[in-house]
């Protein structure tokens, strides 16, 4: 139940090719805007795991969250992140925290924020949050 509770705290915040993205069309619906299953209008350009499953996405006042779940294994997903965050032209800074617990610092010229790569509470599948928010 905490595991559960930490990662949706974390989720509250947050290039090119065939790389999936959760970027739109920059219409925000509004300054306060929560949604299940797709992400929030005007989230900013933030690689998106192939085939994960979005859970919930936020925009509060600009600064973004989302959260996601794969069926695949947590090294496979750092692969991804790794290689993509700069490919969608974010910096990033990684730090291994456990073998469970992974966390991608980014930025751009407009946002700041984190990706954490975390063992999902089945302890089969990878949970994923992004929080951004402005610089």
């Amino acid at each position: 139940m905490i595991k559960k509770l930490i990662i949706v705290l974390a989720f509250s915040f947050f290039a090119t090719g065939c790389i999936p993205r959760l970027g739109n069309d920059g219409t925000v619906v509004s300054q306060s805007e929560f949604i299940k299953g797709k992400a929030v209008s005007g989230f900013p350009n933030v690689p998106r795991y192939p085939k994960s499953q979005l859970l919930e996405s936020i925009n509060d006042n600009n600064s973004y969250g989302v959260s996601f779940i794969a069926e695949e294994n947590i090294q496979k997903v750092v692969d991804f992140y790794s290689s993509s965050l700069t490919a969608t032209g974010w910096e990033s800074t990684f730090v291994k925290k456990t073998e469970a617990n992974y966390v991608f610092e980014i930025k751009n010229a407009t946002y700041s924020g984190e990706v954490i790569v975390n063992t999902a509470s089945d302890g089969k599948s990878t949970a994923i949050s992004v929080s951004v928010e402005p610089r």
